[in-house]
């Protein structure tokens, strides 16, 4: 099966987001060879495309059963402990895939983006440099370099590194989904809205590129802005730093709030008070309803057969 010019096509309407297409393919091919490793493995990576995660397990572990030592194979399985939050677990599977292959450029970046899940900052920082010194002309090595610029606060990088993917390669689907994330950083709305839809029409199916779409119309909204606005400086920073700026906001609202009191002015005092609960219950709130817009554009796109 190796050689076979249609798996090379299966595996290139996977990176364009034609999932169904190479799904089809992909069985064909299993009907001619029910044994082959690099088919189950592909349709796994397809499946998980889909978020269908049971049946992909299933063909990864069929695929590994037929060949362990794949390490695309142990890299797909990391991506499917990720969906399962499993961030242990999937560094083994990524850290295997790097023992059978310490070049393979794809799994420094997934090990990258575990890392920055784990907050571990600097040792992702370590692993996108890794990567760069393997293959600096890569344009996911770029884009990774400029998402983890977005994820630590510092937007004006990122953009640097987002027009060096895009001189690159200007259909790149990482390289339109960067920019509009960092030109939604930045505060250009429409500049972020062009890039998000250029990366749709590339894939419809990139959670990436319509989760940009959707927090571009969560930005635009003179409300539920704000919120976002706030979250997201918060997402930038550490579970620690992200604490003690909400424990010192509680803080200073008791604080001015029992001032208030003291100077004679009660009824602004329990105003404070009340506007703390507000602002509690507006954050509270603000969670479900960006979730639930989330999966709303998810299911208008990715299931909407005249896109």
């Amino acid at each position: 099966m190796k050689g076979d010019y249609r798996l090379d096509q299966a595996f290139r309407l996977l990176q364009y987001g034609q999932l169904n297409g190479a799904i089809d393919l992909l069985k064909t091919l299993l009907a001619e060879d029910p044994n082959s490793a690099d088919c189950h493995g592909l349709l796994a990576a397809c499946l998980l495309g889909q978020a269908r995660l049971h049946a992909a397990e299933h063909e990864l572990q069929l695929a590994l059963g037929l060949d362990p030592n794949l390490p695309f194979l142990h890299q797909v399985y990391a991506k499917l402990l990720i969906l399962k939050n499993q961030p242990k677990q999937a560094l083994e599977s990524v850290d295997r895939a790097l023992e059978l292959d310490p070049s393979r450029v794809e799994a420094l970046l997934l090990k990258s983006s575990i890392f920055m899940m784990q907050e571990r900052r600097e040792a992702a920082l370590v692993e996108i440099e890794r990567a760069a010194g393997l293959d600096p002309g890569d344009v996911d090595v770029i884009v990774a370099l400029g998402d983890y610029y977005l994820a630590t606060g510092d937007p004006g990088r990122a953009k640097t590194q987002a027009l060096q993917a895009l001189a690159m390669d200007a259909q790149d689907e990482g390289a339109n989904v960067l920019m509009g994330q960092t030109q939604l950083a930045l505060g250009n709305t429409e500049e972020a809205q062009y890039h998000a839809k250029f990366a749709i029409s590339q894939n419809p199916n990139s959670s990436e590129a319509l989760s940009l779409f959707c927090n571009i119309k969560f930005r635009k909204n003179p409300l539920l802005g704000l919120w976002w606005r706030f979250n997201t400086k918060l997402a930038t920073l550490n579970n620690v730093k992200a604490s003690l700026i909400l424990i010192s906001a509680y803080l200073a609202f008791n604080l001015v709030s029992q001032i208030v009191w003291d100077a004679g002015y009660p009824g602004w005092a329990n105003g404070l008070s009340y506007a703390w609960i507000a602002l509690v219950l507006y954050s509270w709130v603000g969670i479900p309803i960006y979730y639930r817009a989330l999966k709303k554009e998810l299911e208008k796109f990715s299931f909407n057969p005249n896109f």
